[in-house]
């Protein structure tokens, strides 16, 4: 034990924020194991910290919901150090989360985005915008549901204008347009917050990133972010559609509340015959790899039954969305190609590059190689990337729908907030004027598919003397056509994690079957620096090994995982003078700042 906070227990630090620290705590009166956040001794009289810390508190006590945190005691106003004493959640936070498994399976996102917009529905109904949705302010909790936490910068509203206005607060990268201009806030800020999570979980990384904080609130206001579809095509047209409605740069054109954002989402799972988006989650944490195979299953067969049935009631656009999804996640799907082919040829539909750019989505583009008839070009594929249109880094057009017809010169915004990005007419009947016409190209003959199934997935990958590319489907690389032979390949890791990995003339035998090619990359130290105290250091060993150094200097700790969670102990002559568990990240520098033992502040 640490110390005693009047009831409580303080056992070890689980968390260091800006304005609190918080203790795995015991109650001793009902014992039982809580979590209880602690106002910063420098912070107890400043009266701006203690208000945000009792706004916090009385906020999240009046909401009882299965997805927010429950509070279960607070000092008090008066209390000479403020403490709010809530439920201990086991984790991890869905930021730790993400980064350790990647992009997520898009029904796994829409299960999670449906707890979480059922936790700002109570809120919002209890006149409480949360302004500060992040993926660090969500944590799983017993390995089967998600939790809102943080209200600290909470603000009651007016139950009649819902609407709250204040100084700028909140997260830079997920901000609402009129919460960086400091305008009205209400209930749709917090949709667009939780809009940019979706995106991050679908996509595998933030929607708005730049050199400094003032870059990413400019991209925010300009509403400039890459379309989710053209980074990760698996996630496909529907969810896009949905976050891109939530992610709307007028508060308008958002989902009208998260009931609604909830029940569309809810549909985007139905459509897939995913009924129970809670028992879906428990599931996929029990069994990530095992589950996400199967969701993976699921989607192929079900969107190519809708997209058959799509094409026999003549609707190409909605055959071709669930076509482009099936692709992205099995580019070889041989039924899927025959049903491309019969569209291509049916007398109603052709495609030609010419005149105006053909925008097609990343996945198809990837997916179906595309090739002119008239014999023009060279001989190798065509480079998929350069038939998108781009925008810079703007949100693109439908990408998922191929015969979406052009906007009229007096049209509105694009459809579910997308920027109009003016796409061609893909549904003209005849091709322009020397227009190649295209068609599918099948796998070369005689080559074998490789598959890749590095640890960790967050690497790039390099063949042969061809350019690295990310790791996951196109405009990544996730498998590759190779002829039989001895081939090189140069997997790394850009976030500096991990020991490149170079394989030399490794000899890829013939056969019709995938080749799985395993790389198990080597991670780098982690180094720890804890301040606050002199003494000596000792962090325990976890899946890596022990580490023992002094505070004030840097400590290599020795990693089996991207990320590890160590219990840390800090001595002086012999004397336990902290102890506490700290998050370490392969390849990166941990600050960690530690509060000294009362009888030594």
């Amino acid at each position: 034990m640490l110390r005693k906070l009047e009831k409580y227990e303080l056992l070890e630090e689980i968390g260091h924020g800006g304005m609190a620290t918080v203790f795995r705590g015991r109650d001793e009166r009902l014992d039982r194991l809580v979590a209880v956040k602690v106002l910063h001794p420098h912070l107890q009289k400043a009266p701006e910290a203690r208000i945000r810390f009792t706004r916090e508190a009385r906020s999240v006590a009046k909401l009882k919901h299965p997805n927010i945190l429950e509070v279960y005691d607070y000092s008090g106003e008066d209390s000479p150090e403020s403490y709010i004493a809530a439920e201990l959640l086991t984790g991890p936070t869905l930021k730790r989360f993400a980064e350790d498994h990647g992009a997520l399976p898009p029904e796994i996102v829409a299960a999670i985005g449906i707890q979480i917009a059922r936790a700002l529905a109570t809120a919002h109904q209890h006149g409480i915008v949360h302004r500060d949705v992040k993926p660090e302010n969500v944590l799983f909790h017993e390995a089967r549901t998600v939790k809102l936490t943080d209200f600290g910068i909470a603000q009651m509203v007016d139950a009649q204008s819902f609407t709250a206005t204040g100084q700028i607060l909140g997260s830079p990268g997920h901000m609402a347009p009129e919460q960086v201009e400091g305008g009205d806030i209400g209930a749709c800020s917090d949709i667009f917050s939780l809009g940019t999570v979706l995106y991050f979980l679908a996509v595998g990384r933030l929607p708005f990133t730049g050199r400094n904080p003032h870059q990413v609130l400019k991209r925010i206001m300009d509403a400039e972010f890459a379309d989710p579809l053209r980074v990760q095509p698996a996630i496909g047209g529907e969810l896009r559609r949905i976050v891109l409605r939530a992610m709307a740069r007028e508060p308008g054109e958002r989902h009208a509340s998260a009931e609604e954002l909830e029940a569309d989402l809810l549909a985007f799972l139905q459509g897939l015959e995913l009924d129970d988006p809670d028992a879906l989650l428990e599931r996929y944490l029990a069994d990530p790899e095992a589950v996400a195979a199967e969701l993976r299953d699921n989607a192929i067969a079900v969107l190519t039954r809708r997209g058959r049935e799509a094409m026999e009631r003549k609707d190409r656009a909605a055959a071709l969305e669930c076509f482009n999804r099936v692709l992205a996640l099995d580019e070889g799907n041989e039924e899927v190609l025959r049903l491309l082919d019969k569209l291509g040829d049916d007398g109603q539909r052709t495609l030609w590059l010419g005149g105006a750019a053909l925008f097609l989505g990343a996945a198809a583009l990837a997916a179906v190689l595309l090739w002119p008839e008239d014999g023009g070009g060279s001989s190798g594929s065509l480079d998929a990337g350069a038939l998108v249109t781009d925008a810079g880094d703007g949100v693109l057009g439908d990408a998922g729908a191929l015969d979406a017809a052009p906007a009229a010169p007096d049209a509105g915004p694009a459809d579910a907030g997308a920027a109009d990005a003016g796409p061609s007419d893909a549904g003209s009947a005849s091709p322009p004027d020397g227009g190649p016409r295209l068609r599918i190209l099948r796998p070369p003959a005689g080559k074998r598919t490789v598959v890749f199934r590095p640890r960790p997935a967050n690497v790039t990958i390099a063949v042969d003397d061809a350019p690295a590319r990310p790791f996951g489907p196109p405009p990544g690389i996730r498998s590759v056509e190779l002829d039989p032979g001895p081939h090189s390949f140069a997997i790394a890791s850009p976030s500096g994690c991990c020991v490149e990995l170079v394989i030399r003339n490794r000899r890829i035998p013939p056969g019709a079957d995938p080749y799985f090619l395993d790389a198990q990359l080597r991670f780098r130290p982690a180094r720890l620096m804890v301040r606050g105290l002199v003494g000596d250091v000792e962090v325990d060993g976890g899946p890596g090994a022990a580490a023992r150094g002094r505070t004030n200097a840097l400590l290599p700790v020795p990693m089996e995982e991207l990320r590890e969670r160590r219990r840390i102990r800090v001595t002086r002559d012999g004397r336990e003078v902290y102890t506490g568990r700290v998050d370490l990240r392969a390849g990166e520098v941990t600050d960690l700042r530690v509060t000294p033992p009362r009888d030594e502040e």
